[in-house]
């Protein structure tokens, strides 16, 4: 969306920010309802399918009411595709009108939390005007990070602040002084400019620089199943296919809506049940590119470039690896054959090698 005009008033702002709220609210709420509807006509569609082989004298109605069935779930499902990016974009527009209603280099670090330059340092505050944090610029570092969660360039990009935990401590104690902390906020050119404007130096991946197209190069791939939830999927599959098969004598012998209902939940277990069975896994894979990590419960993803790996320790045999990045450190489980890989495919990120090789 494009960027909303600020009121003159604050009464008015107040007034426009509560009218976008309800509109994100209601657009979000569209979107959910048009999924469900989807899902809902694209089961009558099984329905209607199945009800015409077992009542010929109603097969063309049912053919019928299956096409329409068919054609109002693609309607609705388009309709969700577009609310959803529509509800997104609503957001950030939210968001960035409410940032410049406090001011125009005023960023969102948080859940109501803002980080907002002034002359000489950066003020963290929230909704209570008697609570604020003031940090020097001389003790802030910036850095342009993208998030990705698959082995691919697009991602979700933000700048990072790092800054002294003393700061943001409740804890004052010397003893606190060498610890950092970081906060994050959204990527735009506004902040950009305010980091410019500020002398504050951005390091980190460029946007511009990340233009890279096509798939990236797969170099190995260690797959650590799910069992656990594998054998869940393969209980649900059970379940049905005997939903299914039981289906089929019930439409035959008693009721046919009932039994095409009952084998098309049991089609729609089992499909389901396939899918998380195959997804059941974790992955630690080596790509040309970099290095792409998904936990085995489907939950964590993660893909990080080698320019911004600095180097990977690990402590010892099976213990977690620890990924150094200039923002961070990440955490990784140690996968069995994955680091002596690591060794020889980028011995130069593996530290215990480096250092090695210096002495």
């Amino acid at each position: 969306m494009k960027e909303i005009p600020l009121p003159m008033s604050e009464e008015a702002r107040e007034k426009k920010a509560k009218s976008l709220k309800r509109m994100c609210t209601f657009v979000s709420v569209l979107t959910v309802a048009c999924a469900v509807c989807a899902v809902l006509l694209l089961l009558g569609v099984f329905i209607a399918v199945i009800v015409a082989e077992f009542k010929f004298d109603s097969a063309t109605l049912c053919y019928i009411l299956a096409g329409a069935f068919a054609g109002a779930a693609v309607l609705f499902a388009l309709a969700a595709a577009g609310l959803g990016c529509l509800s997104r974009r609503a957001d950030d527009a939210t968001l960035d009108f409410l940032e410049r209603c406090d001011g125009e280099e005023s960023f969102f670090v948080g859940e109501g939390t803002l980080a907002t330059f002034q002359p000489d340092r950066l003020c963290i505050h929230g909704s209570d005007p008697r609570v604020k944090v003031f940090i020097p610029y001389a003790e802030i570092r910036a850095f342009s990070v993208c998030t990705r969660t698959a082995p691919r360039e697009r991602g979700e990009w933000s700048v990072v602040f790092e800054m002294p935990a003393r700061y943001l401590s409740k804890d004052k104690s010397p003893k606190n002084d060498p610890a950092l902390v970081q906060i994050q906020a959204d990527d735009k050119e506004r902040l950009r400019s305010a980091l410019r404007g500020h002398g504050i130096p951005l390091s980190g991946e460029r946007r511009e620089e990340a233009q890279q197209k096509g798939r990236f190069r797969l170099a190995k791939r260690f797959v650590i199943p799910n069992r656990k939830k594998r054998s869940r999927a393969f209980l649900v599959l059970g379940v049905g296919i005997a939903a299914f098969v039981a289906g089929i004598p019930v439409a035959l012998c008693a009721d046919v809506t009932i039994g095409a209902i009952l084998a098309v939940f049991g089609v729609l277990f089992a499909g389901r049940s396939l899918f998380d069975f195959m997804r059941a896994k974790g992955e630690f894979s080596f790509y040309e590119e970099g290095l792409f990590w998904k936990d085995p419960d489907g939950i964590d993803r993660l893909f990080l470039k080698w320019s911004e790996i600095e180097a990977v320790t690990r402590g010892g045999e099976g213990s977690e690896w620890s990924v150094q990045c200039a923002y961070g450190t990440y955490h990784l489980p140690d996968v069995a054959g994955a680091y002596e890989y690591l060794a020889q495919f980028r011995p130069e990120k593996c530290a215990d090698r480096a250092m090695a090789e210096e002495g």
